[in-house]
């Protein structure tokens, strides 16, 4: 059996984003560790790169990036918690909330790492030439992902490609979201080149998951604010690509999650274990009362499924009743995260723990893309065989044609509007909705699902969040547009 990489952090490098010029000023020089004497040996390179991926679980951490990521999707409703959450989800963030500077020190965290790793490698004469080649297209491959998370909620960011060696390096400009979706292309050509087929460790990158973030990246710059119409083929092809590698399609929607490993349709997760890491969802999707629910469903997306979908019938649940006869959950709920055993036990959320894993790209994610692709490119002649595949796990009796029965007979339009849905149905709650808002340019379905519930209402403004505080003041770089501005 194959090892597996745990996601959390092994080494960290200085977070330059998220500390002040003083804090580097002050900093006593013995307790640093210079990049030049730590990279001794391979082992050391390959601290450095799970160090970055240790990051990457950040995102889950206390809610933070379920705000700026998911929260304000047109079919989540009012979140439990009074703080933060409900002002995001009210479209009215501030630029002191910790998921507007988790959603920028994260990403920049990770590149920070993964610059450091980089630069060694140029300059190493312990890696043999394979290491080399294996090292930088991986940490090329976690660059361009965080890159990517940062130009979509914040449009133009600095590109960092180097180490920050100094204080002078702190200030630099914003880059256009052109040049930093040339880095990101080209990073990810490169991981593809360079890694493997498969990977040494369960939870490591290799050349399917390049391959399947650049179908996500070409769809995305294909669609709102980028519009190169022509990177459509290129999302097919890649998306394409990946359906017909070593992946497949699991027979029943509920066995995608509530693992603590891969499946066969698994192509990049995050990794827990109970007791060290933790998988924050469970908090984040139960309503027991406790102010952490973030993600509830609304009766409209409840109402929209198709019928006889397990999207909908496991997908979500009504309430919670434990065997002693209490109701402990009162009102309807996400089930993809949530464990059961802790409900049963009534258990706080701080006494909740659970070590699923949490999907960053799966396989039926490269259905959709590859449907909406060949539809923007073709009509949706040939784009209803990826979207039904999908559909047809979906469906609670397969032999049932009224149940999720397949699409056809739709305009190129009407195929457009499927697809969405049909997104919106598989991933919820696994951190697309914001992007898709964005891809599609749809802000406006927030406004019809919430109305005078938002304090500010849909405007241009919700292009890009706001930067955080910190970076204004360190970096001495323009706000993107405030809200309601």
């Amino acid at each position: 059996m194959k090892s597996r990489i745990l996601i959390y952090s092994i080494l960290f490098f200085c977070f330059l984003s998220i500390i002040s010029c003083e804090d580097i000023l002050d900093e006593d020089p013995k307790t640093i560790i210079s990049p030049a004497n730590f990279f001794t040996s391979a082992n050391d390179f390959d601290a450095a790169i799970k160090g970055a991926y240790g990051i990457i679980h950040e995102d889950l951490i206390g809610g933070r990036q379920t705000e700026i990521k998911e929260l304000f999707g047109d079919y989540y409703d009012e979140p439990e918690s009074a703080e933060q959450g409900r002002d995001m989800w009210r479209n009215n963030p501030g630029n002191n909330y910790w998921s507007i500077r988790h959603g920028w020190s994260v990403p920049y965290s990770v590149i920070s790492n993964a610059n450091q790793v980089l630069e060694a490698i140029e300059t190493s004469s312990v890696l043999t030439t394979a290491q080399s080649t294996s090292f930088a297209a991986e940490a090329k491959f976690l660059r361009a992902y965080a890159y990517f998370q940062l130009v979509q909620l914040y449009g133009d960011v600095p590109l960092r490609t180097a180490p920050v060696a100094g204080v002078n390096d702190v200030q630099i400009d914003k880059s256009p979201q052109a040049q930093v979706y040339d880095l990101i292309i080209q990073d990810l050509l490169d991981a593809e080149a360079g890694l493997p087929n498969a990977s040494s460790q369960e939870g490591r990158v290799n050349s399917n998951v390049a391959k399947a973030l650049l179908a996500r990246v070409y769809l995305t710059t294909a669609g709102n604010p980028m519009n190169i119409t022509g990177n459509y083929n290129l999302a097919l092809a890649k998306a394409n690509e990946v359906i017909n590698g070593p992946y497949a399609l699991l027979d029943n929607f509920g066995e995608v999650f509530k693992n603590t490993s891969y499946t066969s349709e698994s192509i990049w997760e995050i990794l827990y274990l109970e007791g060290i890491t933790s998988n924050g969802m469970h908090n984040q999707t139960a309503p027991t009362g406790n102010q952490t629910a973030l993600l509830l469903p609304t009766d409209t997306f409840i109402n929209s499924f198709p019928v006889g979908d397990s999207r909908q019938e496991w997908g979500i649940q009504d309430n919670f009743v434990t065997s002693g006869g209490n109701e402990f959950v009162a009102r309807t709920y996400f089930n993809k995260f949530i464990d059961e055993s802790k409900l049963e036990q009534e258990l706080t959320p701080s006494a909740t723990q659970t070590d699923y894993t949490f999907p960053l790209i799966r396989l039926a994610e490269m259905y959709l893309i590859a449907a909406e692709a060949e539809n923007e490119i073709n009509g949706p002649t040939n784009a209803y065989a990826y979207i039904n595949e999908v559909r047809r796990r979906a469906r609670i009796d397969e032999n049932d044609p009224t149940h999720v029965p397949d699409l056809a007979g739709l305009s190129q339009e009407q195929f457009r509007t499927a697809v969405i849905w049909e997104r919106k149905w598989e991933l919820f709650t696994e951190g697309h909705a914001w992007y898709d808002l964005k891809r599609t340019n749809t802000f406006d379905a927030v406004q019809t699902a919430r109305g005078g519930e938002l304090i500010v209402p849909i405007g241009a403004y919700n292009q890009t969040w706001i930067l955080p505080d910190f970076e204004i003041l360190n970096n001495d770089i323009e706000d993107n547009p405030s809200y309601g501005g």
